[in-house]
């Protein structure tokens, strides 16, 4: 039998298992997703072409000293968000946009080379092969007196794993929503859950590959703000690779989830448009990169998309304690006691189950 099932193979579940699997522990991960990385996707490099965070792509070295760390103990390397150049605000859907000046906007954000796959990348080159098992979805957890059955389909099968203890390395909320539990959770923990916000769930990132950063020739940062009521993205950054070379634009849209959907046919030529409209219409042809979290079933959850927009808390207490006599395990970014919702709070939660999961003896 297993010591430890994780659920969710992001941030968090990957470097629980690096852990637990460093401590000498039996571990699965499985993950309902094709592929590793949960909010964590990168569109990869290529010839001249940017990598694209389409989920987190910033960490912030002077608050952020557990993502400082592995970074440091991952070999990888990085490069600073560009800020430099005139910050541009467009006021009027049909009008021009304007110079705000030159102040740096990103509080010292910086990027991963070849994107933040790099990092879930690198944890999971540190597991054993047979440690992750992709397009596994779990069902229902029930609870015995030494063990938790994990009920899964995959594959076109049912069936059960058995572990002493289990993780869930994914959103409370979707937790919450998408799993049974036998028996059923208390009341005051399963509102907790509940109430805590999945961050980036009702969310969309766009990115446009371009021949040349352009707009840094120009004195332009590739910062721009839209505050129009028609907004389609309401902040554009400069999204090129640390050399400058391999050149992009990336934005958050605007749009609420409910209209996003209503627009579907027509919301990538709206998002070309108002990169174009910022930046010129060299920019409307580049190689265009859309995603929308809200249509991600294992992100967003039915009441992330109800009451879009919130942000996590720290430190939930309900959260991060262990539940089923310390058999069930609660992580994930959301679970965090500081940094919740970021890269650095995933790294908090795993922190926190890890030690007390080893400790076990």
């Amino acid at each position: 039998m297993l010591d430890t099932l994780i659920v969710g193979a992001g941030l968090c579940g990957l470097e629980i298992a690096r852990r637990l699997e460093a401590a000498g522990r039996s571990v699965l991960l499985v993950e309902a997703r094709p592929r590793a990385g949960g909010r964590v996707d990168t569109v990869p490099a290529a010839a001249g072409a940017a990598a694209l965070d389409l989920g987190p792509g910033w960490y912030w070295p002077q608050s952020q000293p557990r993502m400082v760390r592995l970074i440091a103990d991952l070999g990888l390397e990085t490069f600073p968000q560009h800020d430099e150049g005139v910050v541009l605000h467009l006021q009027q859907p049909d009008g021009n946009p304007e110079a705000l000046g030159s102040e740096a906007i990103h509080n010292g954000a910086r990027r991963l080379v070849g994107g933040m796959a790099a990092l879930t990348g690198a944890l999971l080159r540190r597991l054993s092969h047979d440690r992750l098992r992709t397009g596994c979805t779990v069902r229902r957890l029930v609870a015995r007196s030494d063990r938790v059955e994990v009920h899964c389909t995959g594959g076109g099968e049912s069936f059960v794993i058995a572990a002493r203890s289990v993780v869930l390395a994914l959103p409370p909320r979707l937790a919450a929503e998408q799993i049974v539990f036998e028996p059923a959770l208390d009341a005051p923990l399963r509102q907790a859950m509940q109430d805590q916000p999945t961050w980036m769930a009702a969310q969309a990132k766009a990115f446009v590959r371009c021949d040349r950063a352009h707009w840094r020739s120009d004195g332009l940062s590739g910062n721009a703000f839209v505050s129009h009521p028609q907004a389609v993205l309401g902040e554009v950054f400069d999204a090129c690779d640390g050399t400058g070379e391999a050149a992009a634009l990336g934005g958050f849209v605007a749009l609420s989830p409910a209209l996003r959907a209503a627009s579907a046919p027509a919301l990538e030529l709206m998002v070309r448009s108002q990169f174009a409209q910022l930046f010129g219409p060299t920019v409307e042809a580049g190689d265009l990169h859309l995603r929308d979290w809200a249509r991600e079933p294992m992100t967003c959850s039915a009441l992330d998309l109800a009451e879009p927009g919130g942000h996590p808390e720290d430190d939930v207490p309900l959260l991060a304690a262990p539940h089923w006599s310390g058999r069930l395990h609660l992580a994930g970014s959301e679970t965090a006691t500081r940094g919740a919702g970021y890269l650095e709070g995933a790294l908090d939660a795993a922190a926190r189950v890890a030690a007390r999961l080893v400790a076990v003896p």
